[in-house]
């Protein structure tokens, strides 16, 4: 199909002479935004591929081939190890639909993935589906810094290999935001014609993983903290097995955060993972994560240990642990200050040492659980993370010489006090 505007229009040229007999066409693999994709395979080059072409849909054709050109040319531009690569590209004659040659990725969606760790949760299943996600993140903050939005971040759209290579697809929503030029090949974007910006193209995406401001239509507000929510939305399904959210409902719902923990069921996770996803997904841009890296480094840390601590918060004055209480927990301080105490029931009130972030108190109670031998008091607004055995017992399992270390040292410290309290008898 041609017109004086699409004759006009050097994008929509056809490029070349395709040989009609180059691909062997032999599976439907599924559908995109723009495009059907199918499976085949490339008697020149001698490799399975995936082709997707643009739906054979006559409403709008030439403006949907603009898109269509925009996500394939896009696509072929940001050459990252986790975007999935673009080998060609044929942008179709007269009566012909334009097709974007892809890597054809032997492997599943992401979305099978967290299925699977649903129907048979193990930690070690959670640790390498967060890996995939750290994968994505690398993915998405490189298009960020070629000015590029992705707008449509969801497992569907992520493609994990059988050898573990992860691929971010389907980037037919992108939208191109101003950016600082200051790569080699930013040159090369600043040639592509057809490029949706923010103040002529509509809005896409998908319904469940949309940020409120995708919702509202407002193109100026599309971020990078845009795609923090898509991957706020991505950890939501993760923990629940399900997008954030389920049809459009009541409006309301989109400016409020979901809360991820009451969602998640049976299935358990670190309450750190909850928490790092429920930021991701606050409705208000500002108390998202500003940018994928921060959300990426943010997820490193809780990774490396201590996700399984609950976050607890008390206001100056609070009493966190009272002398002579029996209990099995510690503390470790995150932020504030703490005094402690001898003899505060009893008015005393005599001052041991005070502590800040990053000391602990309470640790003997998880190697005992004998009764505390002081009072803990908040000097200032604090937040402080929960020790308990459970959560001890499920962090040194990532861990196992740890592990073994830490069971002797508890054996030997059971025995010693043991001895003690027979001697003072």
């Amino acid at each position: 199909m041609t017109d004086e505007k699409s004759s006009s229009d050097p994008s929509l040229a056809p490029i070349g002479s395709a040989d009609p007999d180059r691909f062997e066409q032999r599976a439907h693999l599924g559908a995109g935004g723009t495009g059907n994709v199918s499976l085949a395979f490339d008697r020149l080059m001698m490799r399975w591929v995936a082709l997707k072409t643009l739906h054979a849909h006559p409403k709008a054709l030439e403006d949907r081939k603009r898109y269509f050109l925009q996500e394939a040319r896009l696509t072929g531009q940001l050459d990252h190890p986790n975007i999935v690569p673009a080998y060609d590209l044929e942008t179709g004659g007269e009566g012909e639909l334009p097709t974007l040659i892809m890597k054809y990725v032997d492997g599943e969606p992401y979305s099978a993935l967290i299925e699977q760790l649903h129907a048979s949760p193990t930690d070690e299943g959670l640790y390498e589906a967060l890996q995939v996600f750290l994968k994505v993140c690398d993915a998405v903050s490189f298009a960020h810094e070629r000015g590029f939005i992705h707008c449509d971040l969801k497992p569907e759209n992520v493609m994990v290999g059988k050898h573990g290579q992860v691929y971010v697809m389907d980037w037919g929503a992108a939208f191109r935001r101003a950016r600082a030029r200051n790569a080699e090949s930013d040159s090369a974007l600043e040639e592509l014609p057809e490029s949706r910006d923010s103040d002529d193209a509509p809005l896409f995406g998908s319904l469940g993983y949309m940020a409120p401001e995708q919702l509202t239509g407002d193109g100026e507000a599309i971020s990078a903290t845009t795609d923090v929510y898509g991957l706020g939305g991505i950890l939501c399904a993760l923990v629940t097995s399900r997008p954030p959210r389920h049809g459009v409902g009541d409006v309301a719902d989109w400016h409020t955060t979901p809360s991820i923990e009451d969602r998640r069921g049976a299935f358990e996770v670190p309450p750190q993972l909850c928490r790092i996803a429920e930021r991701a997904l606050n409705p208000a841009q500002a108390k998202r994560f500003q940018s994928v890296d921060e959300l990426k480094s943010t997820m490193q840390a809780f990774m490396a240990g201590g996700g399984w601590f609950e976050t607890r918060s008390y206001l100056a004055g609070d009493i966190i642990i009272r002398e002579g209480d029996l209990s099995s927990d510690a503390f470790i301080i995150s932020s504030g200050v703490c005094d402690v105490f001898k003899g505060y029931a009893q008015g005393s009130r005599e001052v041991i040492r005070s502590m800040g972030s990053g000391d602990a108190f309470g640790e003997l109670a998880v190697l005992t659980r004998k009764r505390r031998t002081a009072t803990v008091v908040a000097r200032t607004d604090v937040e402080l993370r929960l020790v308990t055995p459970e959560a001890l017992d499920r962090e040194l399992k990532r861990n196992p010489v740890l592990a073994s270390f830490m069971s002797a040292v508890t054996a030997r410290f059971a025995d010693l006090d043991a001895r003690l309290d027979s001697t003072e008898e």
